[in-house]
């Protein structure tokens, strides 16, 4: 467990030591606390001491719900998702946190970069910018639509690639890729909307954890992830006009092969009427006894084909 006590008025801030723990909330003080799930057992009895009643403080235990958000009298419980590529699906890992007057716990059940890369830089941003416990907020929520940013630029690619894919030799398996790629935009799309009403939530409800003066901010955000959301809408329509795009070629190929059917059909019908002609077993048929009646004959197949192609060529039909 990591706890980090900030002086927003004196502009100072401290690691406490490890076993080092606050027993009450201190004048002037805001904890932050970041817990995993080895210090399950000890949150519980350290946010008491901090104001927390034992129903509020119990929230962070067990299984969290995605994009939750829930105002009590003591604090606000809300939680986060965290998106990342595990190998070729998207994968998500939730982040809970407890916003009291005087502390913000967050309990990562999983490895966070996020909150990683918080942690190596919150110093210099508190020096330059921090006013108030939303400061915290807003580090969460700049450093977490960052990462959304990076991943939508990662489906972006995808979808140019699937794009160009239809220009070389392509086969069916395009149907499942696209379908994967689809699903997973759609899941990543849902989770940023979500951090966008989480953020609205706690620009626009006042409340007496969240500072007057964070709350433009977050609205920022708020907006940023909704235009975000209508990007990754942008993407997924990509990846449909790219699907309808492979089916009309499909269909274009396929009423070519027809056409090029359809012409040999149309040659080879009237050969097939002379031939059921002069095959019949009547005793009179006049060019039978005729010396040059079977040169004639292909003479006329000649002549016919030849006569046939030049009008189909002219047609525009092959």
């Amino acid at each position: 467990m990591q706890i980090v006590a900030f002086d927003f008025a004196a502009k100072q801030e401290r690691t406490l030591a490890e076993g080092e723990r606050p027993t009450r909330p201190a004048d002037n003080l805001f904890y932050w606390i970041i817990a995993g799930p080895g210090d399950a057992a000890e949150l519980p009895d350290l946010l008491g001491k901090l104001g927390a009643s034992p129903v509020t403080a119990a929230l962070l235990q067990g299984p969290q719900p995605e994009a939750h958000y829930e105002l009590y009298d003591d604090a606000i419980h809300f939680t986060l998702s965290e998106c990342r590529i595990d190998g070729a699906t998207l994968k998500s890992d939730v982040l809970a946190f407890l916003l009291g007057e005087n502390f913000l716990a967050t309990y990562l059940a999983a490895p966070s970069p996020v909150m990683d890369k918080i942690q190596r830089i919150y110093r210099e941003d508190f020096r330059k910018f921090a006013r108030s416990s939303g400061f915290l907020l807003y580090e969460l929520g700049s450093h977490l639509q960052e990462s959304y940013r990076r991943l939508f630029q990662h489906y972006t690619t995808e979808a140019e690639r699937v794009q160009l894919r239809l220009f070389g030799k392509i086969t069916d398996d395009i149907f499942a890729e696209v379908a994967d790629l689809t699903g997973d935009i759609l899941a990543f799309r849902r989770t940023v909307l979500a951090a966008r009403d989480l953020f609205n939530e706690l620009a626009m409800r006042k409340s007496a954890f969240v500072a007057e003066s964070t709350q433009p901010s977050l609205d920022i955000l708020s907006d940023r992830m909704e235009r975000m959301g209508a990007n990754i809408a942008v993407t997924r329509s990509v990846l449909n006009e790219t699907l309808n795009l492979y089916m009309g070629m499909v269909s274009h190929r396929t009423n070519r092969i027809v056409t090029r059917l359809t012409i040999l059909s149309m040659i080879f019908l009237p050969l097939s009427f002379l031939a059921g002609v002069y095959g019949m077993n009547f005793e009179v048929l006049p060019e039978l006894g005729w010396r040059y009646a079977y040169p004639a004959f292909w003479m006329i197949v000649a002549v016919f084909v030849t006569a046939f192609v030049a009008f189909a060529r002219r047609k525009k039909w092959i």
